[in-house]
């Protein structure tokens, strides 16, 4: 999985959801990011690790899986819901605008500056 920061922010919020704050993440070389959440995150052959241990993995048909259980899953409204393994949402996102997505835990994140180098994740 190639490096994307506002990815990265993503996933960092998808892991937090159950006590989101607001954050930034910020790229560093080589291949990394680090977010003011106290996730980083880094290349890890075609997957992405978090400092926490949990790996983001996609399939060839672009579904997405976490190590730690959670898996995606596609509505017909456009939102897409990371569920545990028993089936419950743990939170849902989907697409608003050019860089920037919504949550269904009222947070959003959006790229900054240059999009390859920062993102943050608020509460508007």
């Amino acid at each position: 999985m190639s490096l994307n920061i506002l990815e990265i922010a993503i996933y960092a919020m998808v892991l937090t959801a159950g006590q989101p704050n607001a954050y930034e993440c910020v790229a560093v070389k080589p291949e990394g990011a680090n977010c003011t959440n106290g996730l980083a995150a880094k290349n890890d052959g075609p997957n992405l690790l978090f400092s926490s241990g949990v790996q983001v993995r996609k399939d060839n048909q672009g579904r997405v899986s976490l190590s730690n259980g959670l898996k995606t899953r596609f509505d017909a409204t456009a939102w897409v819901a990371f569920e545990d393994s028993g089936g419950k949402t743990v939170v849902s996102v989907r697409k608003t605008g050019p860089m920037r997505f919504k949550f269904s835990n009222g947070y959003q994140c959006e790229a900054m500056g240059n999009p390859e180098d920062m993102a943050r994740c608020y509460k508007p």
